[in-house]
């Protein structure tokens, strides 16, 4: 079983979707950020299932909604989870970054 760490980008990326839903519907942003971490979770076994990121392939990334969670399988254990970004976000400008 890996074990998942946010990283810096992540968190922050949680944060701000959180503040942004908010602002619509706080059921709306109890729904979205609990499917998401349960994605995330999801990657504690099998994270190499999903494909890696065509732009950087050190990077594998699933989706969940309209959200895309880009993270990184280090080492034999550790996933690290580096962003989680909107679809419709200039996701290859975002990415250059991490």
């Amino acid at each position: 079983m890996y074990q998942i760490k946010y990283m810096h980008g992540a968190r922050s990326n949680l944060l701000e979707i959180e503040k942004n839903l908010d602002a619509k519907d706080t059921r709306l942003t109890d729904k979205i950020l609990q499917a998401i971490n349960e994605r995330i979770q999801t990657l504690q076994e099998m994270p190499m299932r999903y494909p890696k990121y065509l732009h950087n392939p050190r990077y594998r990334w699933t989706g969940i909604y309209n959200y895309i969670i880009f993270y990184k399988v280090v080492g034999n254990n550790v996933v690290e989870v580096h962003r989680v970004l909107h679809g419709a976000r200039d996701i290859e400008s975002l990415m250059s970054g991490v």
